[in-house]
């Protein structure tokens, strides 16, 4: 009876150190993640349904199913401080990037997908509401957020943040960013939802992180402080893209590369004050800051 006993007990301690566990999975660094709910039985996961080409909650497939899982990492136009795309890449609809169907009835909003990689958009944030001008319009700008959760990592109002990583997912689009994942699903099937309401734990499951930048930064020369030039040089021919940043997270200047090292970008239109430069490859970017005379 004793060991029986103990037998028990044992079980209880890993399921319990288990579910706690799971109740901490968070997002901490650029990389491919599962997404699911938090504290169903069982969770239910942001899954592609592939007959459809819809976005739905369903239970975790076995392995490293391609429909449940998501590369996270900086959106490549930082309209706000810590925004996110969210993409995938699926055998015979090719890489998909998760979106809103539209902004009409926001913050009531269902996730979908839309084919081809995130690109840059050129926004106008003096418009109300925003303006944008490229495929995506906009509508897969999410946000990394923190909601409170109680020791076990599930909601909880009288808890704390979490202190190492975002448990909560919020959209911006152009409308506003007051739009979450606020709609814990019935059962697997239902659509990912978002709305304006609580805001519900969301687990992001780390499967693995991005790589690194494939570049030297070391190599690259960026000219500072600049005047009416902005000069760089050791660039190397995977370098995708140079865009220049105000500090408000406004893209003033923009220049794609094709396997140049080195590029000139005209600054005489800026105004005095610090910018951001972001050299960007597919795989990672760094960022100098500059000073405009």
């Amino acid at each position: 009876m004793k060991k029986i006993t103990l037998k028990i007990s044992a079980f209880l301690l890993l399921t319990m150190f288990a579910l706690q566990l799971q109740g901490q999975a968070l997002y901490t660094v650029e990389g491919t993640y599962k997404i699911s709910t938090s504290g169903l039985t069982p969770n239910l996961y942001v899954t592609v349904n592939t007959s459809l080409g819809t976005i739905e909650w369903a239970e975790e497939l076995p392995g490293d199913d391609e429909t449940q899982l998501w590369t996270i990492k900086g959106h490549r136009t930082p309209a706000t401080a810590g925004l996110m795309e969210i993409t995938g890449n699926i055998t015979g609809l090719g890489p998909v990037t998760l979106c809103t169907a539209d902004d009409s009835a926001h913050p009531s909003l269902t996730l979908a997908v839309r084919p081809g990689d995130p690109i840059s958009v050129a926004y106008d944030d003096t418009t109300d509401p925003i303006t944008y001008s490229a495929d995506h319009s906009g509508l897969d700008q999410f946000q990394r957020r923190k909601t409170k959760v109680n020791a076990e990592g599930l909601a909880d109002a009288t808890g704390s943040n979490p202190a190492d990583g975002n448990n909560a997912l919020f959209l911006k689009n152009t409308i506003g960013t007051n739009s979450r994942y606020g709609v814990v699903p019935s059962a697997a099937g239902d659509p990912v939802q978002f709305d304006g309401a609580g805001i519900d734990v969301i687990q992001f499951h780390l499967v693995a992180a991005l790589s690194t930048i494939d570049f030297d930064a070391s190599s690259i020369f960026v000219s500072n402080p600049v005047n009416n030039e902005l000069s760089i040089k050791g660039l190397s021919p995977n370098i995708k893209e140079v865009s220049v940043y105000s500090l408000l997270g406004k893209r003033v200047l923009s220049r794609n590369l094709n396997q140049e090292t080195s590029l000139s970008i005209d600054t005489s239109a800026l105004s005095t004050g610090i910018y951001i430069v972001k050299i960007a490859s597919d795989k990672g970017s760094i960022s100098k800051k500059i000073v405009k005379k």
